[in-house]
């Protein structure tokens, strides 16, 4: 799926930016569900994978789940990781028009600690200019490990807020339905505001790889599925 020129681009920067990953097809129908989540208006409320209730999933999550056992994915976190890829993390993202708070700089690292690698996936399922609460990365700040960080408790109370600012931050270009940027659970990224007057809407999604294990313990995981064996699952239902 991927060159080893945007692999080495990965490990060097600590994100690629993949047009087109994710076909036409697949995100119109993440989309037509995606839409009956939100009114217009309404304080969006995130849809999470429930990976604890896999065989009780509905024919909707299903739908709007789907990305995460998409060959595609599969193919390209398996290329960055180097072992099949289990599914830690997704959720429908969305901004409102207007609206949003953003997130400060962090690391995902720096919520649950994970080594043995893990990456964070960010698909576009719409159009999304830089004013449209797009994504923010600094490259090569996975570079610096795991770093210090705080709660925030102002612009996103909850969340985690690093206490590094890093020098080098890029905005995502314009990104079309379907384009995926991928980066490093060490990465620091942010998001700001939706200054337009349209809903924005993207998906957000989490692999690790088969021996990642918890850093305060050492443990693995055991209720992380192959992302291969969760599309099986998801044929079987279909």
């Amino acid at each position: 799926m991927l060159s080893e020129d945007q692999i080495a681009h990965f490990y060097r920067e600590g994100y690629i930016l993949i047009r087109e990953l994710i076909p036409k097809e697949a995100i119109d129908s993440v989309m037509e569900e995606a839409r009956t989540r939100l009114r217009v208006g309404d304080t969006w409320q995130p849809s999470i994978f429930d990976r604890d209730n896999i065989e009780n999933i509905s024919a909707g999550e299903r739908k709007l789940h789907q990305l995460l056992w998409h060959p595609n994915m599969i193919a390209a976190t398996q290329d960055l990781l180097g072992t099949p890829p289990r599914v830690y993390y997704g959720m429908l993202a969305v901004v409102p028009a207007k609206g949003g708070k953003g997130l400060p700089w962090h690391q995902d690292n720096q919520y649950t600690h994970i080594l043995g690698g893990i990456v964070n996936v960010f698909v576009a399922l719409m159009h999304i200019p830089p004013e449209m609460a797009t994504l923010w990365i600094a490259p090569q700040s996975h570079r610096l490990g795991r770093l210090d960080s705080k709660e925030n408790t102002t612009t996103a109370p909850g969340h985690r807020e690093s206490l590094y600012e890093p020098p080098n931050a890029i905005e995502l270009p314009t990104l079309e339905p379907g384009d995926t940027c991928i980066f490093d659970r060490n990465t620091l990224h942010r998001s700001l505001i939706n200054t337009t007057d349209i809903d924005r809407f993207a998906y957000s999604a989490h692999f690790q790889s088969n021996h990642a294990r918890l850093a305060e313990t050492g443990a693995r995981e055991t209720n992380r599925v192959l992302a291969t064996e969760l599309a099986e699952m998801m044929a079987d239902k279909a």
